[in-house]
């Protein structure tokens, strides 16, 4: 691998170009990278090098590594890790604003964006969601749903920062666990399954303003529930 700069180690390449290829969809979300030797060999660098631009990447949170299993990749840019790490510092109240606007907007766009084979995924989401009969299954499939939603936005720097942001996860801490009565739950999630059923409705007519309107209808019942929740878990 040659040389950038005399300024920039072989480790820091090494990072540069892994991290440009898992932007570029080489390695998604979830895949395993090489092995160290394997990349040794390709790249043409020492294995300490390696050892080091990988380690960077772990640190930076693109990357996990589990002993016997290998390096995989857990974010596609610095850009989620970083937001993660800003949360944690952040009031609830400011995270639930920036996902309503998040989720209004990525509706928006997926109205006029969203191809019949997402269309197709969404209602399948939904539908997971009306079939589970657990905590755990109900929020995997609401997870996917909105995973879906902001990708169908065309956008892919905005379903990034949506991720980066942890998505609808923090509101679903109160039902994903299987612990959760789903069935006695059900009554007080109607609303917010309704407005999940307007939204894709709506992506599915093309109509932004409606899709917006019910991705914030949604944003704001989930979180007056996850208040809820947190109140009667305090109490």
């Amino acid at each position: 691998m040659p040389r950038l700069s005399p300024n920039v180690s072989l480790s820091e390449q090494v990072a540069d170009q892994l991290r440009r290829r898992i932007a570029d969809g080489e390695f998604p979300v979830g895949a395993l990278l090489p092995t160290e030797q394997e990349l040794t060999r390709e790249l043409g660098v020492s294995r300490n090098s390696v050892r080091e631009g990988l380690r960077s990447l772990v640190h930076a949170g693109l990357l996990g590594a589990r002993a016997g299993y290998g390096t995989f990749v857990i974010a596609t840019s610095d850009l989620g890790p970083a937001l993660a790490r800003r949360l944690e510092r952040d009031r609830a109240a400011d995270v639930a604003e920036v996902r309503l606007l998040l989720e209004r907007e990525g509706a928006r766009l997926a109205a006029t964006r969203a191809t019949p084979q997402q269309v197709a995924g969404l209602a399948e989401a939904l539908a997971a969601r009306a079939a589970a009969t657990d905590g755990p299954a109900y929020a995997a499939a609401d997870i996917v749903f909105h995973r879906l939603l902001l990708e169908a936005s065309g956008n892919a720097l905005l379903a990034e920062i949506y991720r980066g942001t942890g998505g609808n996860e923090r509101s679903l801490e109160h039902l994903n666990s299987p612990d959760v009565d789903l069935a006695a739950a059900r009554p007080r999630l109607a609303d917010i399954d309704a407005s999940h059923a307007e939204i894709l409705d709506a992506v599915a007519a093309g109509d932004p303003d409606a899709a917006a309107a019910a991705a914030e209808r949604m944003a704001r019942l989930a979180h007056e529930l996850q208040e809820e929740a947190e109140h009667h878990d305090a109490h």
